[in-house]
């Protein structure tokens, strides 16, 4: 019996010796405080250029580099986005946005709400999400160029750019699947009051003044997106890479559409983008097309992505002049391949940028029309948003005079 108690003694002998033993703390270092700042300084910056948003308490600042811009159908646009964040509510979100024209001297504006039925939200849009939104507004746009009003692209030429203002409504509503596919019906109306043709300096009205086209929609998108990525942000401080996220859409919608005469046409619109890694290199491939079924006053949902200024359009076409904006379907390709550093990473001065150099092809196939197609060359994440990039037109046929090379900056903003 004793040696049994002797036994159980030594057994619990350690066990009383560490608790005898207070527990010890050790400061971090001023090296590891540091790293920890400076990672939590680049995951902010990564989130700005992703989000172009700026947390102020329960609001947040929104498209930032939207602010001021200039175009020659508004002048200076001045501009000022605001929308809740979760410090104000996981499931209702409220936005609104007011922008002026210094040439036009018109108010637009918008307003909008959005709320998550979710069981337990973590966001407006949280993935997954049940999400109602309703938005309501009036707005300037261009068919051909959906981020006009970005500062570092009122650069350059606008002429044969349409310029166009509309009165927009739309309700819709998000629903998430564990999966990674996201169904939202819609339902929108559209009233364009103004239709215009910058062309060499002079606007030319493409609408009866006073007249309006009026567009009732409906629809479904269905859309695809790995679950590890939804949500998920990259370090662009940290990579070489630009943020392209994987994803599939096609999207469906019947339309009446009212001018001077009565039409209903429907279309189908399939975008998709995958980058396939080959460490360190990358590949990223993105598509675009659409169809329009019937007739339609005009068809700008289906305009080529172009821009043609000083900045380089990453993802559209740097040297394509239109020959028109109606087309009833178009497809759009991009493929960009990253080699990652592999050439300049030898240079030891260069290599402190992460540089990643880039070779790419952009094509465009129009019904009735040969293929437009432009090769780019270049070197992005010099100081970590800028590049420069030379690109090329390899089109044989140039019936718009179209510049065969150019040189162009680029920003991955």
């Amino acid at each position: 019996m004793e040696k049994k108690k002797l036994l159980a003694l030594l057994l619990c002998l350690p066990i009383l010796v560490l608790a005898q033993r207070k527990p010890t703390y050790q400061p971090m270092t001023t090296e590891e405080t540091k790293e920890i700042e400076q990672t939590l300084y680049n995951r902010n910056i990564s989130d700005f250029i992703i989000t172009q948003a700026i947390p102020i308490g329960p609001i947040s600042l929104t498209n930032v580099l939207n602010t001021i811009s200039h175009n020659p159908i508004e002048g200076t646009r001045i501009r000022l986005s605001l929308e809740t964040n979760n410090k104000f509510s996981k499931r209702l979100g409220l936005s609104g946005m007011v922008a002026y024209g210094t040439k036009d001297k018109e108010w637009k504006y918008s307003i909008g709400a959005a709320y998550n039925f979710a069981k337990k939200a973590k966001g407006v849009y949280a993935f997954p999400s049940s999400t109602l939104a309703i938005h309501y507004g009036y707005n300037t746009f261009i068919p051909s160029y959906s981020n006009y009003d970005v500062a570092y692209f009122s650069l350059g030429n606008w002429d044969r750019f349409y310029f166009g203002r509309k009165e927009t409504s739309m309700l819709s509503f998000l629903q998430d699947f564990k999966m990674g596919i996201s169904l939202r019906p819609f339902v929108s109306y559209e009233k364009t009051d103004s239709y215009l043709l910058y062309d060499k300096g002079e606007i030319i009205q493409l609408l009866a003044p006073f007249e309006y086209l009026e567009n009732y929609a409906g629809g479904l998108s269905l859309s695809f997106s790995p679950v590890k990525d939804k949500g998920s942000k990259l370090n662009i401080l940290n990579s070489r890479f630009y943020y392209f996220p994987s994803n599939i859409n096609l999207t469906y919608s019947y339309n009446y559409q009212k001018y001077k005469t009565e039409q209903y046409y429907h279309y189908v619109y399939l975008s998709a983008q995958h980058r396939f890694y080959f460490r360190p290199m990358a590949l990223d491939v993105r598509l675009m097309a659409g169809k329009i079924f019937g007739e339609s006053y005009h068809y700008t949902y289906f305009s080529p992505n172009y821009r043609v200024g000083d900045i380089s359009n990453m993802f559209g076409f740097n040297l394509y002049s239109e020959r028109e904006m109606r087309f009833k379907e178009y497809a759009q390709t991009f493929l960009q391949f990253n080699f990652g550093g592999i050439l300049l990473d030898n240079i030891f001065f260069l290599k402190q940028f992460k540089p990643n150099e880039f070779i790419n092809l952009k094509t465009l196939f129009i019904q009735d029309y040969p293929p437009y197609m432009e090769v780019g060359v270049g070197i992005d994440h010099i100081f970590t948003l800028l590049g420069i990039e030379v690109v090329k037109r390899i089109s044989s046929e140039n019936p718009m005079n179209m510049p065969e090379w150019s040189l162009k900056i680029r920003c991955t903003l």
